[in-house]
């Protein structure tokens, strides 16, 4: 995408927040509640990589965000250090002012696709990125990245909506399709081009990849799905978790 047309689609993501915000949650409502609430736990897809950190105090990276984390804050074993990052965090600091909204964890700004400038090598136990990484101008890099700021032993846990390049038909930000096949995970473009970024981790990380049933987006609770545009609607999701081998592990390979 060139840079201009990627200054335009970046604007516009910062509008769909106003609106989401602005609204308190659009279409969920429900998520805009627990994203304000400091107190709710941890679940979901994140929550069996936690339990897999021996740690009692797990620091973890959520990339790209949005204005408030989605991740739950507590823990019944562990306590949680999260740090929010997103490329639009001072445009999402403005928004959150301008509307009133204290987040519980304050989004600082980061770019995907160099966070070990920002954070250096081995700096998390989890690196996390929802419905994102597929919205970089270069997933590749930011996957790489997000493996480098994770501790040797700790998880890169991606959670997107299957190949949403080509459901949005490639429009603003979604110019990358995600998929898991024959087990490996891959990343396409446009073009059809694919990685298998399964072997290109190979040498330092194990990688699992599994499709689950509801995406990022699914419909909320309660809502007729005849009622909600085709962007809220569910699809499938890909759930990819990525193991950085400890060192001792990397050097026996």
């Amino acid at each position: 995408m060139p840079q201009v047309e990627r200054s335009v689609a970046l604007k516009g993501e910062v509008e769909f927040w106003r609106n989401w915000l602005s609204t308190k949650g659009m279409y969920w409502p429900d998520d805009f509640r627990a994203r304000l609430d400091p107190d709710r736990p941890l679940g979901g897809h994140l929550a069996p990589y936690v339990d897999r950190v021996d740690a009692a105090d797990v620091r973890i990276l959520d990339v790209g965000s949005g204005p408030l984390t989605k991740l739950g804050k507590t823990h019944p074993s562990k306590r949680l250090e999260i740090t929010a990052t997103d490329l639009l965090a001072d445009d999402y600091d403005r928004l959150l002012a301008e509307l009133g909204v204290v987040p519980p964890v304050r989004t600082i700004y980061a770019d995907a696709e160099r966070l070990v400038e920002r954070f250096g090598d081995g700096a998390f136990d989890i690196v996390h990125a929802q419905n994102c990484i597929d919205h970089t101008a270069d997933p590749h890099r930011a996957i790489e990245q997000m493996v480098a700021v994770t501790k040797p032993g700790g998880w890169v846990v991606l959670y997107h909506a299957e190949n949403e390049g080509q459901r949005e038909q490639y429009n603003q930000l979604h110019q990358w399709n995600f998929t898991c096949e024959q087990g490996a995970f891959v990343i396409r473009d446009r073009l059809g081009r694919a990685v298998n970024v399964t072997q290109r981790l190979a040498a330092l990380c194990d990688v699992e990849c599994s499709r689950v049933g509801e995406s990022p987006s699914a419909v909320p609770e309660g809502m007729n799905e005849a009622d909600v545009p085709r962007e809220a609607r569910p699809d499938v999701a890909i759930l990819t978790g990525i193991h950085r081998r400890a060192s001792a592990d990397v050097a026996r390979q």
